[in-house]
């Protein structure tokens, strides 16, 4: 039998700090007071020390992609957690929707495409601002700590390792900046808690 569970709604500041953070990387980038930073970390993890890993690497960045984020939906749903699911598959979808509306705010060009950082995966489409991947990561992090029924902090604990490997990875495999990531969390957690905020309301409706 299915636990029935109320997603626990997400605190008010959140989306505000997750808005400032996509703004403050726009600008930041726009700027290029972040190109140093973001140079910096392509070098150092994509040294030959760094690259035993590229195989592991190139799995684990799929998971925050359209097809990681129904492979999640889906197990949570046959394990007896749809409200779980409802979350997670909100959230993620709403994230990748977001992030690819807002990447021709830049036209920002790949690690790759500017020869900072070799490609381990299929092209990419789109500008390189922000990760799409990241987003969705963030997302999906974000909105199962909402639904969780036993320790949340070490879900959301877990949550965010996952996020953020998700992340690295980007970089790792030569398709993003650093600061595309960030902004990518940003995206993630805003269409987060946009999308708990629609599913709450429908939810309420039905009652």
């Amino acid at each position: 039998m299915t636990k029935a569970v109320t997603p626990r709604p997400l605190g008010s500041a959140v989306p505000v700090v997750a808005a400032a953070t996509v703004v403050g990387s726009y600008l930041a980038v726009r700027a290029g007071m972040l190109d140093g930073a973001d140079r910096g970390l392509e070098r150092w993890l994509t040294s030959p020390r760094h690259r035993r890993g590229d195989r592991v690497l190139v799995v684990a960045t799929d998971l925050g992609s359209s097809f990681g984020l129904a492979g999640v939906t889906a197990a949570l749903a046959l394990l007896g957690r749809r409200t779980a699911a409802v979350e997670v598959g909100a959230a993620g979808g709403a994230a990748w929707l977001l992030a690819q509306g807002v990447k021709p705010a830049l036209g920002r060009a790949r690690p790759y495409e500017l020869g900072t950082a070799s490609r381990l995966v299929s092209p990419p489409a789109g500008s390189s601002w922000p990760s799409g991947h990241a987003a969705v990561g963030a997302a999906m992090a974000t909105a199962i700590t909402t639904v969780a029924d036993r320790d949340v902090a070490a879900v959301a604990a877990a949550g965010a390792a996952g996020a953020a490997a998700i992340g690295a990875s980007r970089v790792a495999v030569g398709v993003h900046h650093l600061s595309d990531v960030v902004a990518g969390f940003g995206v993630g957690v805003l269409a987060a808690a946009g999308a708990s905020a629609v599913t709450r309301r429908l939810r309420l409706r039905r009652r």
